[in-house]
C-alpha cells in the first residue's frame, strides 16, 4: 500500500502549539476537531521542530536543512533569498503551489519562493513586538477561496496555510473560557484555532480530491509558561519549545503512533516523495512515507538549530534516544538531560561517561553542519549575538 495515484498535499501549520495536546496526555479537550484527525492519522509523539521560533523554524521546514546552512539576514525577523526550498521543485514538477499566511512578517521573509499564490489575510497589522491580529476565520476563508478554484479538482497541488492565532497575545474569545491564567488564555487561542480548521476539514471533505489528499499538521515551535523561568518562546531549545505535535493523515495508511525521533526536517523530503520529484541536492531529513504507509520506523537522532541572531547567542541541541545535549553560545558549554527521567530539563549533567559519549555525537553533528554567515547584520549577530528579550 502506497500513496493514492496522483495525490495532493495539504500541510497545516498551527504557531506555537505545544507537544502537550489531548492526544498526547493534556486533560484539557481544548481542540477536538485535531484530536479527532489525529485519530485517523500516523502520529509522530516525539516530533521536534527544526528551531525554536518561526523565522528559524520555517526556513529549515521549507529548506530541509537545518538554518545555521541557509543564506539569511542575522536578524530576528529574518529573510531568505537563493536557497532552494522544497515549493520551488513542486512547482518547477508542474504543481501548482498556494498559500496563506497571517503576519506581515511572510511579504518580507522569502518563505514565497515556489509559490504560485501567496495570500496574506487582509485587515492585520505589524507591531514587532506584539501580535494583536485575529485571523483565524481569515485564514479559513482564505484556503477555501485558493482551494475551491474549479480547476484545483483536477490539477496537482500543495497547499500550505500557517494559523497563528496561538502566538503571543491570548485573545478571548465569546463562548471559550477554560480560565483567567496564561496558559488558560492560550487554550482558549488553541481552542479558536481548531474551531476553523474544523471548518477547513469539512470543505475539504466535500471535494473531489479529498480522497487523494494528504493532510499535515504540525507546528513551527512550542511556548514557555514559566518552566524554565521565561514565557512565549524564541532563544533557546527546551523541549517545551521544540518537541511539538506532528501527524499525517493519509488515504490508506493505518492510524498509529510511532515513537521514534523525527524531525520538521524530514517533512521536505517526504513532500517531494509524494509528489514524485527527484532533488540530488541537500537534504538533511529522510522521507517518512515508507512508515506512514506500515514501513518500520527506525531510531534516529534529531537536531535542534537555533543561530546566533541580532537578538540571541547560538543555540543547538542533538537528541538520541532519551538524552538531549544543548549547546551555548559557541558550544562554550554544554549540558545533558536525560528525557526519561527529567522530562522537564530540570537536572543537567555536565560531565560522566554518558556526557561524554554525548558531547562525541553532538561534535560529529555539528562538524556535518555547513555553516553559513548572515549576509546583513549587526556586530552583535556577527559577534553572537546576546539575549534582548523572552518573545517572539
Amino acid at each position: 500500500m502506497g500513496p493514492p495515484q496522483g495525490c495532493n498535499v495539504i500541510l497545516l501549520s498551527i504557531d506555537s502549539l505545544r507537544s502537550d495536546m489531548p492526544w498526547n496526555r493534556y486533560p484539557r479537550p481544548i481542540a477536538p476537531r485535531l484530536t479527532e484527525l489525529e485519530s485517523k492519522s500516523v502520529s509522530y509523539t516525539r516530533a521536534y521542530s527544526v528551531s525554536s521560533y518561526t523565522s528559524m523554524s520555517l526556513g529549515g521546514l521549507l529548506a530541509g536543512r537545518v538554518p545555521s546552512e541557509l543564506e539569511r539576514s542575522g536578524y530576528f525577523f529574518g529573510t531568505y533569498r537563493r536557497d532552494i526550498f522544497f515549493p520551488k521543485l513542486l512547482q518547477k514538477a508542474g504543481v501548482h503551489t498556494m498559500g496563506v499566511m497571517a503576519h506581515n512578517y511572510f511579504k518580507t521573509a522569502g518563505f514565497d519562493q515556489g509559490f504560485d499564490e501567496w495570500r496574506l489575510v487582509p485587515g492585520i497589522t505589524f507591531d514587532p513586538n506584539t501580535d494583536h491580529n485575529v485571523t483565524s476565520p481569515k485564514s479559513e476563508r482564505l484556503a477555501e477561496e485558493l482551494l475551491g478554484e474549479p480547476a484545483n479538482d483536477s490539477r496537482r497541488f500543495f497547499f500550505w496555510a500557517h494559523f497563528l492565532d496561538p502566538h503571543d497575545q491570548y485573545m478571548h474569545h465569546a463562548g471559550i473560557n477554560w480560565g483567567t491564567k496564561p496558559r488558560d488564555a492560550y487554550d482558549g487561542e488553541v481552542t479558536f484555532t481548531d474551531t476553523y480548521i474544523g471548518k477547513l476539514l469539512d470543505f475539504i471533505a466535500t471535494r473531489s480530491w479529498a480522497e487523494r489528499t494528504v493532510i499535515v499538521v504540525t507546528s513551527d515551535h512550542g511556548e514557555e509558561f514559566g518552566e524554565h523561568r521565561m514565557t512565549r518562546h524564541g532563544f533557546e531549545v527546551w523541549d517545551t519549545l521544540v518537541h511539538v505535535p506532528l501527524f499525517v493523515f493519509a488515504p490508506g495508511a493505518a492510524p498509529r503512533r510511532i515513537a521514534s525521533l523525527r524531525s520538521a526536517l524530514d517533512l521536505a523530503p517526504t513532500f517531494l516523495e509524494l509528489f514524485g520529484v527527484s532533488w540530488d541536492g541537500p537534504l538533511e531529513g529522510q522521507s517518512l512515507v515508507r512508515e506512514i504507509y506500515g514501513g518500520p520506523s527506525e531510531d534516529r537522532d534529531v537536531v535542534v538549530d537555533l543561530p546566533a541572531t541580532s537578538d540571541s547567542g547560538r543555540r543547538r541541541a542533538l537528541v538520541h534516544g532519551t538524552q538531549k545535549l544543548i549547546c551555548f553560545e559557541g558550544n562554550v558549554y554544554c549540558k545533558l538531560f536525560d528525557l526519561g527521567d527529567d522530562p522537564m530539563e530540570q537536572s543537567p549533567i555536565t560531565k560522566g561517561s554518558d556526557y561524554r559519549a554525548m558531547k562525541e555525537r553532538y561534535d560529529a553533528a555539528s562538524r556535518s553542519i555547513h555553516e553559513v554567515p548572515p549576509y546583513a547584520c549587526n556586530a552583535d549577530c556577527l559577534n553572537g549575538g546576546y539575549r534582548k528579550k523572552e518573545t517572539n
